[in-house]
């Protein structure tokens, strides 16, 4: 056999892992993740455990790099303008994807970024201290239109997309809660602790749910928590509002598709390994499994939903 043959079938035997779509010599060299948020925050921690995953399983380093500022876009638009080699990318949430174009001018647009499989949905509730009266969102509800403007709500800015979530249901409840926006979710606990904040919108006081002090009235997500299930979501209660939120990979527009592969391949078995569920469950996230095909359909369905949700609300970045 020829070492030009001998070659060449190195180079088919490469190209077929995987379902025939894998390059067997990615990655030869470290991987930069940039998360858009500050490290030890809800989004920089799954990064951190993905890091470690995707490092035992493809054999390079992947380093997580923080670009924060403008809520997430700094970080974003630097992916977009990166190298479209599999070297680095996004690695966080959708909202710098599927709200901030459609609030305000950006050097980039979500179709400048590939999806290449998520790490996990992050499910959002209402918490409020464990001694409110109100048990549910239709108590809370009745409460809120008997004490207009009285209550107020939590989000890690204005305009952001917990945000729009609080306002989406404020709109599907009729009612008049305050919006406090706080620089990260973090910031809002003391204020929620202290009774100077009657409703946390996030995820992050999960610590404080487990130990009693703080209590959930109902879940964003379409499916209940798996560590809270006698939890029901908004939509059970009455409230639907389709605005999901999920972090994950996303690599620069024209990323050839065997890397691609390679990558979800990989991330996909990470979110079924029983220890990464775990951890990620302990921070707020769900893992869930999608090619990047499904992820795509994902994007472009959950775009026309906060198309709907900006325009109903007349949603805007103060």
């Amino acid at each position: 056999m020829s070492g030009l043959f001998r070659t060449a079938l190195s180079v088919l035997a490469a190209v077929l892992v995987w379902g025939g779509q894998a390059d067997a010599a990615y990655p030869d060299k470290p991987v930069k993740l940039i998360v858009p948020y500050p490290a030890g925050g809800s989004s920089d921690l799954p990064a951190r455990i993905y890091a470690e995953g995707l490092q035992r399983k493809l054999g390079k380093p992947f380093i997580v790099e923080n670009k924060v500022g403008a809520a997430g876009t700094i970080g974003a638009e630097a992916a977009t303008r990166a190298a479209p080699d599999g070297y680095t990318l996004y690695c966080g949430p959708n909202s710098p994807f599927v709200l901030l174009p459609m609030l305000r001018q950006l050097g980039y647009k979500a179709s400048d970024l590939t999806p290449i499989a998520a790490y996990g949905e992050v499910v959002y509730a209402f918490g409020v201290l464990s001694t409110m009266k109100a048990n549910n969102l239709k108590e809370l509800q009745a409460y809120a239109k008997a004490n207009p403007g009285k209550l107020s709500y939590s989000s890690p800015g204005a305009g952001s997309a917990t945000n729009l979530r609080g306002e989406a249901f404020k709109s599907l409840a009729d009612v008049d809660i305050t919006h406090v926006p706080y620089r990260t979710g973090a910031e809002a606990i003391p204020d929620l602790l202290g009774g100077r904040l009657d409703i946390m919108l996030d995820n992050i006081y999960l610590p404080q749910v487990r130990m009693g002090t703080v209590k959930m009235l109902g879940v964003l997500s379409e499916r209940r928590h798996p560590e809270f299930p006698e939890i029901p979501t908004f939509a059970e209660q009455g409230f639907p509002i389709d605005l999901r939120v999920w972090g994950g990979f996303l690599a620069p527009a024209g990323t050839p598709k065997a890397i691609i592969d390679v990558l979800a391949k990989a991330v996909n078995e990470l979110n079924q390994e029983p220890d990464i569920i775990e951890r990620q469950i302990k921070i707020g996230w769900v893992p869930f499994v999608a090619s990047p095909a499904e992820l795509l359909k994902q994007m472009e369905a959950e775009l026309e939903s906060y198309r709907h949700w900006v325009k109903k609300t007349d949603f805007k970045i103060d």
